[in-house]
């Protein structure tokens, strides 16, 4: 069986190489063979410091590297491609540009959408394969986003929540049913997966809650205000721009099942993130309108930083 790899990539980010060589190690153990496609979107897409990582990755693995230039090709040129890896080169910025790039090129009845700046847990894309398998009517297989935390005070604030099972779409790491996906999202989508998990509806969405993607934490203040606000921009947006999706998800653990969840220092810590998460929240509802999707995606770097 072949299965699509996409993954939309900024020029600026330091870990798709590993990010790589994890996904095609999890696809043989799903056994599935994998073409990859990846969208380098932003400044210089074909000369970056990620398209080096793709071609070595690409020479070490023995797989066969192809570039398009996307912006150079011909208006309706949008077909399906196939190939070992395919980059696909953009000047324009932006995950939902990147997404919809992706989502025009995958000639593959099943793909597997996958961030650059994250690890897998052990036979995490086998383990969403197989949940699309079991849902004749899933369209979209989740699976349960955890952190790897450096031992800090403040991190460990960070990884609060993420004893919390939210019963939301990661927005990492997802396979799908190339067919049951919209054919195209809105370009100036903030959060994205938010819109895309709406948009399908959770009774096309099922989550197997053993299979694991794993994030790095934002490891500072400044760190955690960059990703946090555009993260509740994006909420303030889907809220604003598309009222009629919200009833389309899944509800949010009550506080009893939170209480229930997390032994008392972890809730300690918890109340502590809530508290900078709706400052964040004030924030994002005062810049929503003031700034552009670009704009608002500010790289967090202490959440690309991987130990060697």
């Amino acid at each position: 069986m072949r299965v699509t790899l996409a993954i939309p990539c900024r020029t600026d980010e330091p870990a798709l190489g590993r990010a790589l060589d994890e996904a095609w190690t999890r696809g043989v153990e799903a056994g599935v063979t994998v073409t990859t496609l990846v969208c380098l979107n932003g400044a210089s897409p074909g000369d970056c410091a990620a398209a080096r990582a793709v071609a070595v990755a690409a020479e070490r693995s023995g797989r066969a590297l192809r570039t398009l230039d996307v912006d150079a090709a011909p208006r309706g040129e949008t077909g399906p491609v196939s190939g070992d890896v395919v980059v696909l080169a953009t000047a324009r910025s932006g995950k939902a540009v990147a997404w919809n790039l992706l989502r025009e090129r995958i000639a593959t009845e099943l793909v597997v959408f996958l961030d650059a700046d994250v690890a897998l847990g052990p036979g995490a894309i086998a383990r969403l394969l197989a949940a699309l398998a079991r849902e004749p009517a899933a369209i979209v297989a989740s699976p349960k986003t955890a952190c790897a935390p450096r031992d800090t005070a403040f991190e460990r604030i960070m990884a609060a929540p993420y004893g919390v099972d939210f019963p939301n779409l990661s927005g990492q790491l997802y396979a799908a049913r190339t067919a049951g996906l919209p054919a195209r999202m809105p370009e100036d989508l903030i959060e994205p997966e938010r819109w895309l998990e709406l948009a399908v509806g959770r009774e096309h969405v099922v989550r197997d809650p053993a299979a694991r993607v794993i994030v790095r934490l934002p490891g500072t203040l400044r760190d955690f205000y960059r990703q946090r606000v555009r993260i509740e921009m994006g909420k303030v947006q889907i809220e604003r721009a598309y009222p009629d999706l919200l009833p389309r998800g899944n509800p949010q653990p009550r506080l009893r099942a939170v209480l229930r969840a997390l032994p008392l220092g972890q809730l300690v810590r918890l109340g502590v993130y809530l508290v900078l998460r709706e400052s964040a929240h004030l924030v994002a509802r005062r810049r929503y309108g003031r700034l552009s999707t670009q704009a608002a995606w500010v790289q967090a770097t202490s959440t690309k930083e991987w130990p060697a």
